[in-house]
């Protein structure tokens, strides 16, 4: 059994957890266990980014397609009116869900480009230094041109590469001191490596071009770079001397056109190159969007069916109100057609109809001891035929006369009894 403390203690966390007490906590509170609302039975017809006036004058046009008759007629066309602007917003969703969709993927792809070449850039100007312990170094083989490649394989790293070599074209132009870096830059972007520049002509020339704009710029340069080059790289030697296996530029002015002429033509290329490779890559972004343009997350599957419940209600919808005109049209045609046949058949019967008399002529126009007339029937096809009088029964009184019929004394206002039948 719970002791005081702890019913004194329910009883003020009671107090805490009551809920939400203003009107904006409590609609929110009501909207907890909402998932989707894709099933809602109720919704507002128009939201908040809609205009009013556009689903009334959607309504309004279905109106005047249909020309509803009744009030049912009506409803089912505002029905049909409004579930169509309903798919309308469905679609319009499932649209700007996709917009993004590939907006993203194309925005993360451009980052991840980015993000490649900033590593391979890195890797370009890395200075690995001889390994100290087996294993240390980069964790990647040093290869230039390699990087170099890579880097061009994409709008981001032809930039990149751009931007590099316009960065020496205005060293050159400045008519600035050279750096170990920068000397070390300019024979990294264009994928070499300083060390083979007793065997590379070009790299011979452009070290020769420093050795005549600054003595020893060359010489020392390369002198540092075997000392830092590890001793394990394949193809070096360590007893290696510079040696100069190209002509001398004829003057300073030959060495900084040199250097320049290096230097305008990769911007050149790298410009050239640029517009291929952004052209492809308009080609890339597109196969991408399309890969974004299709979601098959559950969302997107609610969504579907989403659509497809509300196509079918609108086209249930449309059903009821053409089966609702049919029958009615059915009927009224019904009705039109049986009114003519009712008369034509009111007129026959009148036409046929056996009319039955029972009255002798009178007796003041009549001679009283003449005979009754004999009865006549229609019979089919119009034709007349007598029929024989039916005798009665004897009275008293009365005697039978010839031909069986009977004979009552002449008398004020007598009546026998004849049938004829005649046609009207």
């Amino acid at each position: 059994m719970a002791t005081e403390a702890q019913m004194q203690a329910n009883r003020a966390n009671a107090k805490k957890s009551c809920g939400p007490k203003t009107d904006a906590g409590k609609s929110r509170s009501r909207l907890n266990s909402l998932k989707h609302g894709a099933r809602a039975e109720i919704l507002n017809p128009v939201l908040p980014q809609e205009d009013p006036a556009e689903l009334a004058s959607r309504i309004q046009e279905w109106v005047d397609d249909y020309q509803p008759t009744n009030a049912i007629e009506r409803e089912l066309v505002t029905r049909a009116a409004r579930l169509s602007w309903t798919l309308d917003r469905a679609e319009r969703h499932e649209t700007a869900l996709l917009a993004r969709r590939v907006r993203k993927a194309m925005l993360r792809s451009r980052a991840k480009r980015v993000e490649k070449v900033c590593d391979l850039g890195r890797k370009l100007f890395y200075m690995a230094g001889k390994r100290l312990l087996p294993g240390s170094g980069p964790a990647w083989t040093d290869d230039p041109s390699a990087f170099v490649a890579r880097l061009e394989e994409s709008p981001e790293g032809v930039r990149w590469l751009l931007d590099r070599w316009i960065e020496m074209r205005c060293l050159i132009i400045s008519d600035e001191l050279w750096t170990f870096l920068d000397q070390f830059k300019f024979v990294r972007l264009l994928g070499k490596q300083p060390i083979n520049a007793i065997d590379d002509p070009e790299l011979n020339e452009l070290f020769l071009a420093w050795e005549v704009i600054e003595p020893l710029w060359g010489t020392r340069f390369w002198k540092h770079m075997q000392e830092v080059t590890p001793y394990e790289d394949p193809a070096f030697s360590a007893w290696r001397d510079w040696r100069e296996i190209v002509p001398r530029p004829e003057s300073l002015e030959a060495g900084v056109a040199f250097l320049r002429s290096i230097a305008d033509r990769e911007i050149e290329r790298l410009e050239e190159l640029l517009v291929d490779v952004e052209e492809i890559e308009g080609d890339d972004a597109l196969e991408l969007a399309e890969q974004a343009s299709f979601c098959a997350s559950d969302a997107a599957e609610r969504l579907r069916r989403f659509q497809t419940a509300r196509t079918r209600e609108l086209l249930r919808t449309i059903d009821a109100l053409s089966k609702l005109r049919k029958d009615a049209g059915r009927a009224e045609h019904t009705a039109s057609k049986k009114a003519p046949n009712e008369a034509k058949s009111d007129s026959t019967q009148v036409d046929n109809e056996i009319v039955i008399t029972s009255q002798f002529d009178e007796p003041s126009t009549r001679d009283r001891s003449h005979s009754p007339r004999p009865r006549t029937a229609v019979v089919g096809g119009g034709r007349a035929e007598p029929v024989e009088p039916s005798r009665p029964r004897a009275a008293a009184g009365n005697e039978k006369g010839p031909g069986g019929l009977l004979k009552r004394p002449p008398g004020p206002g007598f009546e026998g009894s004849v049938v004829e039948s005649r046609a009207s």
